[in-house]
């Protein structure tokens, strides 16, 4: 079963239109892997500046090479995202995002405007349905 056909990536609607949840929580490094597939698929279906994105990375699997797929990837994704909000962000998960964004930064992209990160899921939600 893949990560989508699982629940963890899907559409779901709110105020604001679309949303898109991006539920890494608890997965495994095969999960995580697909999950990326389903996700970059996802956004790059969409228009330029119109993904939002809720993601949960509570204990979220990750490796050096997923890291380095997502580095290539970020100009895509800054393109076509314009709101990502992220809770469960703890522990190494915390570093790999951190390294993230200093990349996205040195990239050019508005990581800081784009992505927030979020105690629980509800704060998010609210901080997506004004973005």
């Amino acid at each position: 079963m893949s990560a989508a056909e699982g629940g963890r990536l899907r559409w779901e609607q709110d105020p604001r239109g679309r949303l898109l949840i991006f539920d890494c929580s608890d997965n495994t490094l095969e999960e995580a892997r697909s999950l990326f597939d389903g996700f970059h698929a996802a956004v790059l279906a969409e228009p330029a500046g119109s993904v939002r994105v809720l993601a949960d990375f509570e204990n979220a699997a990750h490796e050096p090479a997923l890291t380095r797929r997502w580095k290539e990837a970020f100009p895509e994704h800054n393109r076509q995202i314009r709101a990502f909000a992220a809770v469960g962000v703890t522990g190494g998960m915390k570093m790999v995002i951190a390294a993230y964004r200093f990349y996205a930064r040195l990239r050019g992209g508005d990581i800081e405007t784009k992505m927030r990160f979020f105690e629980n899921q509800e704060e998010a939600r609210a901080w997506l349905a004004e973005s």
